[in-house]
């Protein structure tokens, strides 16, 4: 049988693996077992390369316990055209997870260099074997590439990215995937330390300077695994800026319905120093009113936050990243007040519940909404009001989507 020849690429715990000569395609790799098909529940009893696939091209992941056999487990799908796909895992067992900081493949590689200035870090690659491609960055503080967070997308033309406005005297360490056809052909991971500057990842566009600063908190604090809900029913809850990841049993951090929230917090208890990490779940649930102060939103999972029951829910010094739907969800008539927050790359920055006709009053102050898919505010409630005022919006879409019976603004600026 004529000899296969595979060209492996490291993404972090991630990889990918392409034939790059014609072979007998499968379903698994070679010394693979299938375990389940797509859609299915599967487990596994110790950390384990996972791989998710068909026709020779596969996902591989290090997974332990139970999950279910999908794209939204994998983080992508690695042949779109096949709708049949498996599982598997090393005929052997378990396998050790590959390295976190591999060196770069041949042809490719990182340099990065810190600037005291701006605390900006200039990723500058190369790659081989590849035309079309898109380069996706990602960072996080952690060498332990599972709570990455992606931070730009950028095309061949561009081969250098600076990201700016990182911590001060944080480590940051990066990983770049090249892409073709879903492909990724090779990455690598490094890192530096910034001497000087805040603590916001990069947005799509930097905004100008202001008064609107976020969360102090940035995503270095000790990680905390939540398998089942923290409830704050009264006084405050100080995170300490700590990171708090759901478990499984929390959801996957997907947009499907019925996941749980990290926190719950009731009847005007203050939620305060929190960051909310990779795996958001269903993020911050609140019931009859609450206080939310200096929270970070690494990766919005379903929602941000969620009011559940009327209430008076105070929302400030807050940032969050990467909601795919909507950043605040209102299930309840109730009155929401934010300030001093960024939100950057969502559907929407607020949402009331579709179909409904309660009253929500909301007002926005001082908020940096950057990257809106729909827009800012949206309902389908003819006697709720929203207001935006001294706020900066860069492709932020519509601010009022729907009938509001009002939707304000006053002072705000484009960037």
């Amino acid at each position: 049988m004529a000899r296969n020849i595979v060209r492996q690429a490291v993404w972090g715990g991630l990889l990918l693996i392409a034939a790059t000569t014609a072979f007998a395609a499968t379903n698994r790799p070679d010394g693979y077992t299938t375990i389940c098909k797509i859609g299915e529940s599967c487990s596994v009893s110790q950390s384990t390369n996972v791989a998710f696939g068909a026709a020779g091209q596969f996902v591989f992941k290090v997974l332990n316990g139970s999950f279910v056999c999908s794209v939204a487990t994998f983080g992508s799908d690695p042949i779109p055209s096949k709708s049949v796909k498996e599982c598997s895992v090393p005929s052997g067992g378990g396998s050790t997870p590959p390295p976190t900081n591999p060196p770069p493949p041949s042809g490719s590689g990182i340099a990065l260099s810190a600037s005291a200035g701006n605390a900006q870090v200039s990723l500058n690659w190369t790659y081989s074997g590849v035309t079309a491609a898109t380069q996706e960055v990602y960072r996080d503080t952690d060498s332990d590439p599972s709570g990455r967070v992606r931070i730009a997308s950028v095309s061949t033309s561009t081969r250098n990215y600076t990201a700016t406005g990182l911590g001060n005297g944080t480590t940051y360490y990066f990983w770049i995937k090249n892409t073709n056809g879903g492909t990724v052909t090779n990455s690598n991971a490094a890192q530096a330390t910034p001497s000087g500057g805040g603590s916001t990842p990069p947005p799509t566009n930097p905004p100008p300077t202001g008064s609107i600063t976020g969360s102090s908190c940035g995503t270095g604090g000790t990680q905390i695994t939540v398998n089942e809900t923290i409830r704050v029913t009264s006084g405050t809850f100080d995170g300490g800026c700590q990171r708090y990841n759901a478990g499984s049993a929390l959801g996957d951090g997907s947009q499907d319905e019925g996941q749980d929230p990290v926190f719950r917090v009731e009847n005007g208890a203050t939620l305060r120093n929190v960051v909310i990490g990779n795996n958001g779940a269903d993020g911050i649930h609140t019931y009859n009113g609450a206080v939310l102060d200096n929270i970070y939103w690494m990766n919005v999972g379903e929602d941000a936050m969620t009011i559940k029951s009327s209430g008076t829910t105070t929302v400030r010094n807050i940032e969050g990243y990467d909601s795919e739907d909507k950043f605040f969800q209102v299930n309840a008539a109730s009155t929401l007040n934010v300030s001093n927050c960024i939100i950057h790359r969502a559907g929407k920055a607020l949402r009331q519940n579709g179909g409904t006709t309660f009253r929500v009053d909301v007002t926005f102050d001082r908020c940096d909404i950057n990257t809106m898919g729909e827009g800012v505010f949206r309902t389908d409630s003819t006697s709720s009001t929203a207001r935006l005022t001294n706020s900066r919006l860069h492709d932020a879409g519509s601010v009022c989507i729907g009938g509001w019976a009002s939707c304000a603004q006053s002072g705000n600026t484009s960037y």
